[in-house]
Order: C-alpha cells, then sequence, then structure tokens
C-alpha cells in the first residue's frame, strides 16, 4: 500500500509540473505577442512621423515657393509700370518737339515727314537696350503701343532683372514669409498624425527647407514614458523661379 501511495504521488507530481510547464509557455507565448505588438508599434510610430515630416516639408516648401513668385511677379510688374511711364514721357516729349519744329518752320513743302509713333519707339527701346545691355522681347514693345498684350513674367523678370537680382529676392522673400511656410508645416505635420513639428530651418545655401517631426507611441509591455518619441526628419528644396534655370543660392 505504501508503495502504491508514493507511486500515484509522482504520477501527480508529474502532472502538477506538466501543468506548470503549459501555463509557462502560455504566458511566454503573451508576452512575446505583446513585445511583437509594442516593435510593431515602433515601426508603424516611424512610417507615420516619416509622412508627417514629408507632407511638413513640402507643404512649407510650396507655401515659400508660391510667395516668391507673388513676389517676384509685383516687382516684375513695378518696373514693367515704370517702363510704360517712361514711354509715354518719352512720347509725349517726341511729338511735342515735332509740333514745335513744323511751327517754326514755316515751308511745308519742304520739311520732312514727322516720324511715326512706331519710329519713336524703336528710337525709345535703342536708348533702354543700351542703358541695361540686353534686348527687350517682343512682348514688351507690343505692350508699350497696346497694355492689352499680355507680357509673359519670365521673359520681363530676365530683361529687368541680373541673376544675382532675382536670386537676392527670392531670398528675402523666403525670409520674409517665413512664418507662413512654417504654420503650414505645423498644419501638415499635425494632420499626418505628428505630435510635434520639433525644428524647421530654412537652409540658404541650398534654397531648401528642412523639418523634424516627433510622435509618441502607447505600448503594453513598457510605461509609454520610457520609450523617448519617434523622431524624423525632411528635406525639400523650394525651387527656382519659372524659367530661371541657375541655382538660388542666398548668402
Amino acid at each position: 500500500m505504501e508503495t502504491r501511495s508514493i507511486s500515484n504521488y509522482i504520477k501527480n507530481e508529474r502532472g502538477s509540473g506538466t501543468v506548470i510547464i503549459m501555463i509557462g509557455l502560455v504566458l511566454a507565448a503573451i508576452f512575446l505577442a505583446l513585445m511583437f505588438f509594442d516593435l510593431s508599434n515602433v515601426f508603424i510610430n516611424k512610417r507615420v512621423t516619416q509622412t508627417g515630416a514629408d507632407a511638413a516639408a513640402l507643404a512649407a516648401a510650396q507655401t515659400a515657393n508660391k510667395h516668391m513668385r507673388e513676389d517676384l511677379k509685383t516687382e516684375t510688374q513695378k518696373k514693367l509700370d515704370e517702363l510704360g511711364e517712361r514711354w509715354e514721357e518719352f512720347l509725349e516729349d517726341a511729338l511735342e518737339a515735332i509740333s514745335e519744329g513744323s511751327g517754326e518752320d514755316g515751308d511745308e513743302e519742304d520739311s520732312e515727314d514727322p516720324p511715326t509713333t512706331e519710329e519713336i519707339l524703336e528710337e525709345f527701346v535703342e536708348m533702354v537696350e543700351a542703358e541695361l545691355g540686353k534686348p527687350m522681347p517682343g512682348d514688351i514693345k507690343a505692350w508699350l503701343l497696346d497694355h492689352s498684350v499680355k507680357v509673359k513674367a519670365e521673359t520681363a523678370m530676365k530683361f529687368f532683372f541680373e541673376d544675382n537680382e532675382v536670386s537676392d529676392m527670392a531670398c528675402s522673400s523666403v525670409i520674409n514669409h517665413w512664418d507662413k511656410a512654417k504654420q503650414k508645416a505645423e498644419s501638415y505635420a499635425k494632420k499626418n498624425q505628428n505630435d510635434e513639428l520639433t525644428q524647421i530651418r530654412f537652409i540658404p545655401e541650398d534654397f531648401r527647407v528642412f523639418v523634424e517631426t516627433e510622435r509618441k507611441g502607447k505600448y503594453t509591455t513598457v510605461s509609454d514614458d520610457d520609450v523617448p518619441a519617434v523622431t524624423s526628419e525632411s528635406s525639400v528644396k523650394i525651387g527656382e523661379p519659372k524659367g530661371y534655370e541657375d541655382k538660388i543660392s542666398c548668402d
């Protein structure tokens, strides 16, 4: 009887050990599953922050480019308006001189035919081209005679400004409107589920926007505060003005 009791006890102990091992394996499997879930969260957060950083950088660059193009167009239009005023004064003075000359000349038969408006324009164009050292585009010549003619902004900009002047104006425009570009970047970072835009910089030598965003994750195996926020960086070039091939660089 005693031998049988010991045998039964050993069998019961073996059974209990098997149960303990099974429970341990189940707990280990659950822990590994949670660990895998947390690791997946890290990768997901990295992907989300990268998407947010890319969107923020692109939004800032597009905003800066938009204001740059508007400012360059405004400055070019000012130059065109000034040229139009100069032409009107030049034409008025030329016609006045012709009128005075014909009044002083009593013999109308011997006097030469007065120059046409187109001929006076050619004289004015030659004067302006000599000042700027460039040929005047045809659409600007046509606009001087008829302000309903459309002038291409890029060709007019190249006529009125030197390359370094365009570069300086572009850089000044980005700096002057930087707050708007920053606000746009912050908005797009939040739209793409990033917690914060931690950094945004204008890189003048490359005419580029750089941003950094971060996002805190949610974890089960560790405290959320024990895991640092996931950060991502992105950089996007603002882009040169339309029709302007030279690289913009702000010194």
